[in-house]
């Protein structure tokens, strides 16, 4: 076997830990259908997602204080796991949770476009957090440092690093001594 040095054994140590989160994300059970997007994000990708959490300041500062910890992420080597799916019901359970008395009339409304695009299927929306947590705890089972993020979601598909999603969250990792 070859010398390997430690930064390249952590650094594909924790791409092998993503590919494992995505796994976890994708075979979580769900209420049924499978019908959430992932995708992986490194460093360079945290940098324009710091970008644009800063171009949205003035809206919220939760953005804005998460702007300064992707790029502390970005600069020690960090990695994200972009779970999302389409806003609309594909269970027809007709629950109400949204907001809409049926999956059709929550279906046949007008998207409202904001930093998160809604109204959602409550359903969806929880599959994709069982993903994330699912994702979570193998990060956490490997001894990577784990956080899950909300902003990191909703600039992601602004950003373009997941396509054809209403909504989005993010499980960022690091194999640094403090969590991300």
């Amino acid at each position: 076997m070859a010398v390997t040095s430690s930064e390249d054994l952590l650094r594909g140590g924790m791409d092998r830990i993503v590919e494992l989160m995505a796994i976890a994300a994708q075979t979580v059970l769900k209420f049924g259908k499978p019908h959430i997007k992932i995708s992986a994000i490194g460093p360079a990708e945290h940098v324009d997602i710091a970008g644009y959490c800063e171009g949205l300041a003035e809206i919220s500062p939760l953005f804005y204080r998460d702007a300064k910890n992707f790029l502390h992420i970005a600069e020690r080597d960090g990695r994200s796991l972009l779970i999302g799916a389409k806003r609309k019901s594909v269970y027809n359970f007709d629950c109400g949770a949204c907001g809409f008395r049926t999956c059709k009339e929550l279906n046949k409304a007008e998207v409202v476009e904001s930093i998160i695009n809604g109204p959602c299927c409550h359903f969806v929306v929880y599959d994709v957090h069982m993903a994330a947590n699912a994702a979570a705890s193998v990060a956490w089972y490997n001894g990577l440092h784990c956080r899950v993020f909300q902003t990191v979601g909703a600039a992601a598909p602004a950003c373009g690093f997941i396509d054809d999603v209403d909504f989005c969250i993010g499980v960022t990792v690091s194999y640094e001594p403090k969590d991300p």
